[in-house]
């Protein structure tokens, strides 16, 4: 008996400072210590348990409307627990689980601009500004303490480079063709393979991102055969001011560390 009232008054204790609590200190702030300052969440409005707001990310201001709705009961051992929703009524929400030890988010299913995901992972202003759309999907992917398990699949259709790259004759963009990045987790962070499929570049190489926000590229491309000499060697002009050739054809593009 003792126990159950002490459970009822610790929730009614908790609600009470909840809803008299701004939503966006509490899931802003978080936010911005897991994404190391990438993500934020702005005008947030609703109470903690049920809201609505602008995820942000940075630089830029690119933002996704999104909703959520947070269990209470989890609170009151230290687990934030609730749903996601977007624009997109018809889709599933996405889930997620954040407490001292570890962190899971599940289902979650995105589009972004291309532009705006490279800008917050920090690539080459080249790179950053790049054309397309970028899905991101997970099924379930889980932090714990320093260690990431799960998988995620990146899917940039549509990709292109910018035309100032391309030499001092005016062109239009580089077509990369869709590129998709599969990563799994391994050890403090996510890695795996990218390639693409169409355009007119092969791209062939290997992406990492760790915990704490670092993240690496190391890609081979090359003028894809069949194009013609003058835009393949228009196409070389670009990607030397942000790659090296390998000697083979191909340029080596990185950054990160």
């Amino acid at each position: 008996m003792r126990r159950a009232i002490v459970l009822v008054v610790g929730a009614a204790l908790i609600s009470f400072a909840l809803l008299i609590m701004p939503p966006a200190s509490l899931i802003d702030g978080r936010l911005d210590a897991l994404s190391a300052g990438r993500l934020r969440l702005a005008n947030a409005s609703g109470t903690l348990w049920n809201g609505a707001g602008e995820l942000r990310m940075l630089p830029g201001n690119t933002s996704i409307p999104v909703s959520w709705h947070v269990d209470a009961w989890p609170l009151l051992w230290g687990e934030l627990r609730g749903t996601l929703s977007g624009i997109d009524d018809a889709a599933p929400p996405a889930s997620f689980m954040l407490s001292g030890r570890e962190s899971t988010v599940r289902n979650v299913a995105v589009a972004l601009p291309a532009g705006a995901l490279l800008r917050a992972a920090g690539a080459p202003v080249a790179l950053a500004s790049a054309g397309g759309n970028v899905s991101v999907r997970i099924s379930e992917l889980t932090r714990r303490g320093e260690r990431i398990d799960g998988q995620l699949a990146l899917r940039w259709d549509q990709a292109t480079l910018q035309a100032a790259l391309i030499g001092p004759r005016p062109s239009p963009r580089i077509a990369l063709g869709d590129v998709r990045f599969d990563g799994t987790g391994q050890g403090s962070g996510i890695a795996g393979t990218l390639a693409n499929a169409g355009g007119e570049v092969e791209i062939s190489g290997a992406v990492s991102a760790s915990v704490d926000g670092a993240a690496r590229v190391d890609v081979l491309v090359r003028p894809r055969a069949g194009v013609d000499a003058e835009r393949s060697s228009a196409i070389g002009g670009a990607l030397a001011a942000i790659g090296r050739p390998d000697g083979g054809g191909a340029f080596r593009i990185t950054w990160g560390q």
